[in-house]
């Protein structure tokens, strides 16, 4: 007798259970978003991803977006509608109980801006070709030529190091590229140019550039050079 009521009272228990996770879930298809909460990453700087575009993107992924029952949020679908936009390199989303909706954006951070002719894109940290904003522009180095995919990685490497560099960074301006395996770099003195020839030792050919710099350059206000050929792993050719 005692057995037959434990097991009745678990039977009552599930019957119970069951009936509040069907009433739970019947009250949560019947709750709609009550707010959306976007986040983009604007720490670098750049602001390709504004919120109107986060929500233009949404959109698509339900006709009743953003005022949406909770249990047609598809948050899959989002995400990849997200990364889908040049700008955007990653995508979080994700829906509270409470019925907020959290958006988390990541964007593209362009390291070059590359211009061959009418073609004008960006190359991103990442080695990924993005196009130009008509809302944005980011503050990158400028690079001229028919610039290869391959080379997308050492184009990267080398405004980095730049970048990285205080004398390269002010003093440096652009990258160009001349003929096949064949670069120059322009500096902000229009009195000579840095052939650096291909994307190679690209550590010693700019430590050399640098001790040249600061011993036949920096105090002398009249450079009698055009040209400084950087090729060369252990010496620079100062051409007049």
């Amino acid at each position: 007798m005692k057995r037959k009521w434990i097991l009745l009272k678990i039977g009552l228990f599930l019957v119970a259970l069951i009936f509040l996770l069907s009433f739970s879930n019947a009250r949560y298809a019947m709750r709609e978003v009550i707010k959306v909460d976007t986040i983009i990453d604007y720490k670098d700087g750049n602001h390709f991803v504004t919120h109107h575009l986060v929500d233009s993107i949404l959109k698509k992924s339900h006709p009743d977006y953003p005022q949406m029952l909770m249990q047609k949020v598809n948050q899959q679908k989002m995400e990849e509608l997200l990364i889908q936009d040049d700008f955007i390199s990653d995508a979080n989303v994700y829906l509270e109980n409470n019925g907020v909706l959290h958006t988390e954006i990541s964007q593209e951070v362009p390291v070059a801006r590359v211009k061959n002719g009418h073609d004008e894109y960006y190359i991103t940290q990442k080695g990924k070709r993005i196009p130009l904003s008509p809302f944005f522009s980011a503050h990158t180095m400028l690079v001229s030529g028919d610039i290869e995919p391959e080379e997308y990685l050492d184009i990267i490497h080398l405004t980095t190091l730049i970048n990285g560099d205080k004398l390269l960074k002010n003093h440096i301006i652009g990258i160009r590229k001349v003929k096949v395996n064949s670069f120059i770099l322009v500096v902000n003195d229009n009195g000579y140019y840095l052939e650096l020839g291909p994307l190679d030792h690209l550590e010693n050919k700019l430590d050399n550039y640098k001790v040249f710099y600061q011993k036949y350059i920096l105090n002398n206000q009249d450079i009698p050079y055009k040209k400084l050929n950087l090729r060369f792993n252990n010496q620079i050719v100062a051409i007049k």
